[in-house]
């Protein structure tokens, strides 16, 4: 089955990734954040397993969680990144446009800088595009910002790890084939530039936005 379907048949299946409930109280969900792990697996139903439940388990795997929240101002319990690459694409179609994202490093907005992305009227992002036809019933995969990808990086050992002996592709950390997306733009030059991140060093790199590069989905874990 191809990403794009896993994603839809994960979101299809599961309240726990609802990444626009503004009205709900997440506050009695905290005591599920205590159990879960990085590593854990999430399933094509929804479930997310520890390494040792999924093993017990003929389930689909779509996702791997990297990092688990411990700031009680943000919302999500933790966020788990795809087990597949994108093809590369393009941050917009054309330059000369800013598309609003908060350009911050340090806002784990990606979530918002997708929502930004897409409903632009001037161009269009084939980034947000296509994270937006995974969407089924409010629940969304996006385009992680730079420090969700900081995060990734700082797991990316025990992630790639466990990607691999669920079946998918490890995330690459080779020169030249390490770099993915974020949905940042550079302050300053958000008309011609975003954020590309290394997966091999941690650095970014302000690129022209109507270049293609890979990307992997992000999830947030309510």
């Amino acid at each position: 089955m191809k990403l794009r379907n896993l994603f839809l048949s994960l979101l299809a299946g599961s309240a726990l990734f609802i990444t626009s409930c503004e009205e709900c109280d997440h506050e009695g969900d905290r005591s599920i954040a205590s159990s879960l792990q990085v590593g854990d697996v999430v399933c094509s139903d929804g479930s997310v397993l520890s390494k040792e439940k999924f093993s017990s388990f003929k389930k689909e795997p779509v996702a791997i969680v990297y990092h688990v929240n411990r700031n009680p101002e943000i919302k999500a319990l933790g966020y788990a990144v795809s087990i597949r690459d994108v093809a590369p694409k393009a941050f917009t179609d054309s330059l000369g446009v800013e598309q609003e994202t908060s350009a911050s490093l340090e806002k784990e907005d990606g979530n918002e800088n997708t929502h930004a992305m897409y409903r632009h009227e001037e161009v269009k992002s084939p980034l947000a595009v296509y994270v937006f036809d995974m969407w089924r019933y409010g629940q969304s995969a996006y385009i992680p910002s730079v420090k969700q990808l900081t995060y990734l990086y700082q797991q990316i050992g025990l992630v790639n790890q466990r990607i691999e002996s669920v079946g998918g592709l490890p995330i690459s950390l080779q020169p030249g084939d390490c770099w993915l997306w974020t949905s940042t733009e550079v302050e300053g030059q958000r008309d011609s530039k975003a954020w590309l991140f290394s997966m091999q060093s941690g650095t970014i790199q302000e690129t022209p936005k109507d270049q293609t590069h890979k990307f992997r989905p992000v999830i947030s874990i309510y």
